[in-house]
């Protein structure tokens, strides 16, 4: 497929970023979770990885996978942006996304999907993932907290150990619909019982969600 610069679209950036090693607090603090517990449910929204998967198995948990960003473009195509606006792509992408049992899951590394979902669809994802997780559960999930941004880089996430993470890009990028400070984040997640903030020097938010 040949991915157009139109607006809302996917495109190569014009500087395609290396991978990133760096270390996340807020997985050191989802691990410590992993850690303290046993045969928990996990789920990957970054899809299949054997790394991932070889993490989270070693500590005698389960985990599931599920590609939000591979649905979406299935769904919405080139234009994130404009595709999700048409009710019948919205509920195609909802029919296959997070198509899993209520509270089906401990613990849930949604990454940074979500802040390529726009109103009203992405209220609707997070009532779907709030809905899969179980009471308690632990959710990681990353926003661009650069404010200037209008395309972000969409990474694939490998766990490398209990504190870092290797950020590998997928050579495509999408325009932004809405720029998630701390308050907009909030209010996503206003059904949910905390939520916990960190900002990285490299211009990421991380927050840590409490079903």
């Amino acid at each position: 497929m040949k991915f157009g610069a139109g607006k809302g679209s996917a495109a190569k950036p014009a500087a395609t970023p290396k991978a990133i090693t760096r270390h996340s607090s807020g997985f050191e603090q989802f691990c410590a979770m992993l850690q303290s517990s046993q045969n928990l449910s996990i789920l990957d929204m970054a899809g299949i990885s054997q790394s991932n998967i070889s993490f989270i198995t070693s500590l005698g948990h389960r985990i599931s996978s599920d590609d939000i960003i591979g649905t979406m473009q299935d769904c919405f195509g080139s234009d994130f942006l404009e595709n999700e606006l048409a009710a019948s792509n919205a509920q195609r992408f909802l029919d296959q996304t997070l198509t899993f049992p209520d509270q089906s899951f401990d613990g849930a590394l949604v990454w940074d999907a979500l802040q390529f979902v726009t109103s009203p669809l992405l209220e609707r994802t997070v009532e779907q993932l709030l809905r899969v997780m179980r009471p308690g559960g632990l959710m990681l999930v990353f926003f661009s907290s650069d404010d200037k941004a209008t395309r972000v880089p969409v990474y694939n996430y490998r766990i490398q150990d209990p504190k870092t993470l290797v950020e590998s890009p997928r050579d495509i990028s999408y325009q932004r619909g809405q720029y998630f400070n701390n308050r907009a984040i909030e209010k996503i997640f206003d059904k949910a019982s905390s939520l916990k903030f960190f900002l990285t020097r490299d211009h990421q938010r991380e927050v840590l969600v409490r079903r």
